[in-house]
């Protein structure tokens, strides 16, 4: 009993000089707790604001903003060499979306089509497409995969073409701040479309369409410059599907097309 006694003693004197210890610390370092969460709470909130800075001068809402695009064309396939291109649509780019709708006119005439003469000539254009970014790892935050569809129609003095025809395609968006609270220093889009030949059963056009833009338009600007590169392959047009001999003569004499144009996009 004497030394259950003694050890009892030797516990309580044990614990009062722990609690001793412990209230000199806090008495000599009374917001060293509150230091300690108090920096965490700025370090979280300082990364808050870095990331708002980074991402502040990009389009991030679902708010359509009309656009008007004019430039030079180089033709292929049987145009002239030079046409003028003008286009107007709509634009969206927001963190998870990227849409366009739009249409087009440009002057473009056929000077080497094996129906001469033909001295005028333009074509039309509508299209319009979606894109998603998925936040999806391992990819990357930037990159946008979709669909759309583009509708043409080619008008000549001696006759007139028209096709409809699907797309898929993606892109990626590069951004380069030159620090965490500065505007970006350069940033650009590429984009590449994969184009069908839908119902174009005169010529089944097909191929793919390159666009580069500099700045991206996920910048909240208003002036871009944009090159556009199409490399379309396509076969002799068919005159009669009724004549089976003919058309297939005429589908296996197939050829490559390049068409570009560089402009400047203004978006409101």
């Amino acid at each position: 009993m004497f030394h259950y006694r003694i050890a009892v003693i030797i516990v309580l004197a044990r614990m009062v000089a722990a609690l001793t210890l412990n209230a000199q610390i806090l008495a000599e370092h009374p917001t060293s707790s509150a230091s300690r969460s108090s920096a965490s709470s700025d370090q979280n909130q300082d990364s808050a604001t870095t990331r708002i800075l980074e991402t502040a001068p990009l389009m991030t809402r679902l708010t359509p903003h009309p656009y008007i695009y004019v430039g030079p064309s180089l033709m292929g396939a049987g145009y002239a060499p030079f046409a003028i291109r003008v286009e107007g649509g709509l634009n969206v780019e927001s963190t998870h979306l990227s849409s366009q709708a739009g249409a087009a006119f440009d002057n473009g005439r056929q000077v080497n089509d094996g129906d001469q003469p033909n001295p005028k000539g333009h074509d039309c254009y509508l299209d319009a497409a979606i894109y998603f970014r998925p936040a999806w790892r391992p990819l990357p935050s930037q990159a946008f995969f979709g669909f759309g569809w583009r509708w043409s129609q080619l008008w000549t003095t001696n006759y007139t073409k028209s096709a409809n025809r699907p797309q898929i395609g993606g892109g990626y968006d590069f951004l380069h701040p030159s620090c965490s609270v500065c505007r970006r220093d350069f940033s650009m889009r590429i984009a590449i479309d994969w184009v069908m030949a839908g119902n174009d059963w005169q010529n089944g056009s097909h191929g793919s369409d390159i666009t580069i833009s500099l700045p991206s338009p996920r910048e909240q600007r208003h002036w871009f410059w944009q090159e556009r590169v199409g490399i379309y392959r396509f076969h002799n047009t068919v005159t009669d599907k009724a004549n089976i001999s003919l058309a297939l003569s005429q589908r296996a004499d197939r050829s490559l097309a390049c068409y570009a144009t560089f402009g400047i996009m203004y978006r409101f």
